[in-house]
């Protein structure tokens, strides 16, 4: 028995007595949703602040007056119990539709707002909305596809200079009643929103979002957290993904707090905003912070109410230094996947660490040994699979059973549910999600990040982990962020190392320096080649993108941007020049 990891539990069971009650009325059956909390919100404090956007205010009241309007145009456009699309950068309109989706039952899907083309027509129909219902901003990408007319399109906007076949949501709004209208029996069990996964690689999946899992998110995280109603949460990330949506409105309605956002995230303005709005909590990706870390240190970095970040992705490499510069009393690191069962949670400040499960809730949470090379979860001769030991790491798999406090619920795609599921995983018949993450656990059972499976590649006969490689990568003189992938390189088994780097605005690539960073790697995972990169391709919530990079790779021929190539001799990089491709493919280089 770990002594350590019993004590911790005995220490935050209290904190999860003291919701038990709240919780078990958000369970399958119970009625707690968010359109109920917005009706008694409204009722209970109708002119306290509940939105800071920008420039507007929305009180309690206001907001659900607003969100009755638009459950009026729902109903009389003969919108039931079905999908609707949601395509809306962050405004209040996008979570006043949220609201009005959940007392009428319908189910929201919530459309990324940075996908066009085939990727939307695809993100539109695996929906199976009828009704699309977009923003000024959005309306010319879904006005330009081909199959836009086999929906009902609502646009908002001068009404006079819309399109003829798109409705005018704004007079429709302005128009509407905002009486309460008639509830149906929603219970927990049913499906609330689709929201869709980050697509970094092929076309997003819609996965399912139940009630009970966005109220229990609000009640969880605002005891965990100790959010009061005098708190305001500050997330600036797309609400059509689950850390703003989720850790932050989520949050704040349930608290009787306010919740402040923007349209788009903006690193200049952050603080500006923070300011502004007198937030004292806000929600990051680890990338958000980086790129705040990146502006320019002033006198004001400290001046500012904030005493709580919460979010995932903080890497050990920055997580301290974040932390000093900007004066942040407590970061909370979680980990969740959104189509999942598994929730980890750092409240202890452990830095680096994504966090631990629930108290006496350790082995629904296991790590198995995951051969990269194949693609395969290893099974012993016993025919199931290799639990990880401290330190090693493996694939993260959730233990999915009825009586779970976080069931799975999966995907729209009945196909795509299935194949996220391990099947007689450590004993016969049963069942475990899938994250597709490589983590590690330490002796006193906190879980640290490694990668993204299908990010991990094979050099040499070695797994080579992507994140950490950056992690060691972005400490090199002038480097302010680092996106490492797997090349091919002919005649070689696996993949190389290759890394595109940001560097800092005015500071020129430190060769020797860059070398003498990559040494603190194991030979194996040094990367051969270095491409500077002005910004990092990432997706809306910030996630960085390889696809594209692995397919553009290295010719000096094709590749616009300054590569180099690892000069072992010389103990630098070199520019990989035509001369020197030709020797790197003809064997005339060793690596």
């Amino acid at each position: 028995m770990n002594l350590r990891l019993l004590w911790d539990d005995l220490r935050d069971l209290p904190v999860f007595i003291g919701m038990a009650r709240a919780l078990r009325r958000a369970g399958d059956d119970g009625r707690d949703t968010l359109g109920r909390l917005a009706v008694e919100q409204a009722a209970r404090i109708p002119e306290r602040v509940l939105l800071r956007f920008e420039s507007d205010v929305v009180t309690y009241g206001e907001f659900n007056s607003g969100a009755n309007a638009f459950a009026a145009v729902l109903k009389d456009a003969g919108v039931t119990r079905e999908p609707v699309a949601l395509m809306m950068e962050n405004s209040p309109t996008l979570l006043m539709a949220q609201t009005a989706v959940a007392k009428l039952g319908a189910i929201g899907a919530l459309i990324n707002t940075h996908v066009s083309g085939a990727s939307l027509s695809h993100a539109l129909r695996s929906s199976g909305a009828r009704h699309v219902f977009v923003d000024a901003a959005c309306l010319p990408r879904v006005v330009e596809l081909p199959d836009s007319v086999s929906f009902t399109v609502w646009g908002q906007g001068n009404a006079a200079g819309l399109p003829p076949h798109i409705e005018p949501l704004d007079v429709a709004l302005a128009a509407a009643p905002r009486s309460e209208p008639p509830m149906p029996d929603v219970r927990g069990h049913d499906v609330f929103l689709y929201i869709y996964t980050s697509g970094t690689t092929g076309y997003p999946k819609p996965a399912i979002i139940r009630h009970s899992r966005y109220t229990m998110s609000g009640i969880a995280l605002s005891g965990l957290l100790g959010i009061r109603d005098d708190d305001v949460i500050y997330a600036p990330l797309p609400l059509y993904h689950g850390e703003s949506n989720f850790v932050g409105f989520s949050v704040a309605i349930r608290s009787g707090a306010a919740f402040a956002s923007r349209r788009r995230f903006s690193a200049s303005e952050f603080l500006d905003d923070v300011r502004r709005h007198g937030a004292t909590a806000f929600v990051y990706v680890g990338e958000l912070c980086r790129y705040l870390l990146r502006q320019a240190p002033t006198p004001g970095d400290r001046e500012h109410r904030l005493r709580l970040a919460v979010g995932a992705g903080l890497r050990g490499d920055i997580w301290q230094t974040f932390r000093q510069r900007f004066g942040i009393a407590r970061i909370v690191e979680m980990y969740g996947a959104t189509e999942g069962n598994v929730n980890l949670m750092n409240r202890t400040g452990r830095i680096g660490s994504v966090g631990r499960p629930h108290p006496f809730q350790h082995r629904q949470v296991r790590l198995a040994r995951f051969d990269v090379s194949t693609g395969e979860l290893l099974r012993g001769p016993d025919g199931f699979l290799i639990e990880c030991p401290p330190g090693e790491p493996g694939e993260l798999l959730g233990r999915i059973t009825r009586r779970a406090t976080m069931p799975y619920d999966g995907y729209v795609d009945p196909q795509a549910t299935a194949a996220k599921v391990a099947h007689s995983a450590f004993q016969a018949g049963d069942a475990y999600f899938r994250t597709g993450d490589l983590l590690r656990r330490d002796r006193d059972g906190y879980f640290y990040f490694v990668d993204r499976l299908g990010d991990t590649f094979r050099w040499k006969g070695e797994n080579v982990a992507t994140q950490e490689v950056a992690e060691i990568l972005n400490g090199a003189p002038g480097v302010s962020e680092t996106n490492v992938y797997g090349v091919e390189l002919p005649g070689a088994d696996g993949r190389v190392g290759m890394a595109a780097i940001v560097l800092a605005p005015g500071t020129p690539f430190d060769a020797a320096g860059f070398y003498s960073r990559a040494e603190q790697l194991p030979a194996y995972a040094r990367p051969l080649f270095v491409r500077i990169v002005s910004t990092m391709d990432v997706t809306g919530t910030l996630k960085q993108r390889k696809a594209d990079l692995q397919r553009q790779g290295y010719a000096p021929t094709t590749v616009a941007d300054p590569v180099y190539v690892r000069d072992a001799a010389a103990r630098t990089y070199v520019p990989l020049t035509a001369e020197r491709f030709e020797q790197l493919h003809h064997g005339g280089l060793r690596v």
